[in-house]
């Protein structure tokens, strides 16, 4: 069983066009939709779609710890794919989807893998007995990007699990539909999604199996600025007709030539007389992220953000750096207890000298030690007291007043050098999931 979305809700898209992808054999580009409506597996990505009716390989280089390749396909054909040189599991394919095949993904195979890069493998083969009508395309390879991947300029693909999409579930509507889609008919219940980029496009599914729904209408708001958008009713696709089908992959609608910031999209549904109106459903949605030249410090970073988080995915501050800060505080410490030990100095010097004085005075020598004229009257009373130790010089500081008889280790000077600071830390990307909706 393949990997499931909930597993690896934030995944990059490749496209099959990128020139980054090495073809090797006679693959041809599509472009006209060719498959779109050959299958329940719905569009393919970017209407666009590159093929073989012989056998030929394909290769692709990536930074990430999970892979899967998407392909389709028509008549008899085969597959297997390998990550270095390492070979992955192949699923198996009911041929009336045709489109949108999760033909392997590596698991748990690179979770535990001391390398970032690594290249995957793709084989597509046919047999001398396959029809002439016979193909195999690549439609996208997607891969889990790694934490430190700055995601600029890439398209993101976000599972309608990822904790940056919320719902308003107070009244119940939204519920699980299956095909790993949750979705609501209740007027009034509403999405929201919060991301940096330039645009955004939502993908459902189009029921139509086994109850029949009518075309209805919903609306989103993008930055504040509302457009409504069709809920197509059900429908047939050319390889189980005439039966009605559930067809995946159902884009509803792209709003583009957003700015390179953060944005709030919110999808609700309207008010529809309509009888058994077409569920508002959540699959997906498409993302494409923020060049690098619009990824600065001052600016949102290239990922979803979850709900009530600010638009900033860095801090940055230019304020003094903290070994200044403590050095000049030390010093200013130091220097205090300098000048405490020197007016200490002088006042002792000071008071041994009055000593003396007095003790000269009583003996009747003058301060130059000579013998004073004795006198008939009383010996004069000089005081002995000390200087008054209420007397003291105060020296300001940084930590409020400072005398000689405040301990040093009473001093709150807040020397906390370890604790980082503000240009230090990270918004962290730890997530949880906040929907109560169920999951595939």
């Amino acid at each position: 069983m393949a990997t499931s979305d909930t597993a690896v809700p934030r995944l990059v898209v490749v496209d099959d066009t990128d020139p980054t992808i090495r073809y090797s054999g006679s693959f041809s580009l599509d472009s006209t939709g060719l498959l779109d409506s050959q299958g329940y597996g719905g569009p393919v990505f970017n209407r666009t779609i590159t093929g073989v009716t012989t056998n030929a390989s394909l290769s692709y280089n990536f930074k990430g710890s999970f892979v899967r390749a998407i392909v389709a396909g028509t008549g008899l054909y085969g597959w297997n794919c390998s990550v270095d040189n390492h070979l992955i599991t192949s699923f198996s394919v009911n041929a009336s989807q045709v489109t949108n095949y999760i033909a392997c993904d590596s698991a748990e195979t690179l979770a535990a893998s001391t390398n970032d890069e690594h290249t995957l493998n793709v084989n597509f083969f046919f047999s001398p007995t396959s029809p002439a009508n016979s193909s195999l395309w690549l439609d996208s390879i997607q891969y889990q990007p790694l934490p430190s991947d700055p995601l600029d300029a890439v398209t993101l693909r976000v599972h309608n699990s990822d904790p940056s999409v919320s719902y308003s579930n107070s009244s119940g509507g939204w519920t699980y539909q299956g095909l790993g889609s949750n979705g609501t008919d209740t007027t009034g219940t509403s999405m929201t999604f919060n991301f940096n980029g330039t645009s955004a496009s939502l993908y459902s599914v189009r029921f139509g199996y086994p109850n029949v729904f009518n075309s209805s209408t919903a609306f989103y708001s993008i930055d504040g600025k509302s457009t409504d958008f069709d809920l197509p009713g059900s429908t047939t696709v050319a390889s189980t007709s005439p039966q009605l089908e559930n067809i995946q992959n159902w884009p509803l609608f792209t709003t583009s030539n957003l700015s390179p910031s953060q944005h709030s999209l919110q999808v609700a549904t309207s008010y529809n007389a309509t009888t058994t109106p077409q569920y508002l459903v959540i699959s997906y949605l498409i993302i494409k992220t923020n060049p690098a030249s619009s990824s600065s410090p001052e600016s949102p970073s290239n990922s979803t953000a979850n709900p009530g988080s600010s638009g900033s995915g860095h801090s940055s501050s230019k304020g003094t750096p903290v070994g200044a800060l403590v050095g000049g505080v030390v010093g200013g410490v130091v220097g205090i207890v300098a000048i405490i030990l020197t007016v200490l100095c002088v006042r002792k010097q000071m008071q041994n000298r009055n000593r003396n004085r007095n003790r000269n005075t009583r003996s009747g020598r003058s301060e130059d030690g000579s013998k004073d004229l004795e006198l008939d009257s009383p010996e004069p009373k000089v005081s002995s007291r000390r200087v008054s130790d209420s007397s003291e010089t105060q020296v300001p500081s940084r930590a409020g007043s400072l005398n000689r008889n405040t301990p040093l280790d009473s001093l709150d000077l807040d020397l906390r050098p370890n604790e980082p600071g503000p240009h230090e830390r990270r918004p962290s990307r730890g997530l949880s999931i906040r929907s109560t909706v169920g999951e595939d």
